[in-house]
């Protein structure tokens, strides 16, 4: 499959080449309070991504900076009935460059185009804003906060969620 890119970050599967930043980015203390922990090695993390995409339940890609550097990850876990729930975590070098939200957009008009979803989810726990500014300004809408939604690390948390339908995708929501 061909890279996915805006002309500044660029989207590809991951590989090999990336095993140091997924290995940085599974032990970041900011991506482990907001994902929880992984549950295994980098190179386990990196099967499981390629398996997910193999069996057809999530598709994952690496997210490159202008230098080709592999700086994070952002992904689709597919759900029934058309969804999917888009997920994401940068490196901290990376983070306030506009990189998460442009990787927000590409991943999400390739799902809603060429997975033919009808509806994307992204859920962010009601402290982080950063992750929220970054749902907003990648077109998302707010749709309210699910209470004790999910479970990361032995703790339930409330959930904010955005959603993105076919039809939003090229309106203004970029406030």
């Amino acid at each position: 499959m061909p890279p996915l890119t805006d002309g500044v970050v660029t989207l590809r599967p991951p590989s090999e080449r990336d095993l140091p930043a997924i290995e940085h980015g599974i032990a970041d203390p900011d991506v482990v309070r907001w994902i929880g922990p992984s549950e295994g090695s980098a190179r386990q993390t990196l099967e499981l991504n390629r398996s997910r995409w193999i069996v057809g339940t999530g598709a994952t890609f690496s997210i490159l900076d202008p230098k080709d550097d592999c700086v994070g990850h952002v992904w689709v876990n597919l759900e029934g009935s058309r969804g999917g729930e888009l997920g994401y975590w940068l490196l901290p070098e990376a983070r306030g460059k506009g990189l998460a939200t442009r990787s927000v957009r590409l991943m999400s008009r390739w799902a809603l185009g060429e997975l033919d979803l009808a509806r994307l989810s992204l859920l962010t726990e009601p402290p982080n804003h950063e992750s929220q500014r970054v749902a907003e300004r990648s077109g998302f809408v707010r749709e309210g906060v699910l209470r004790s939604y999910k479970e990361i690390a032995g703790r339930r948390i409330d959930c904010v969620v955005f959603s993105l339908l076919p039809a939003d995708v090229g309106a203004d929501h970029t406030g």
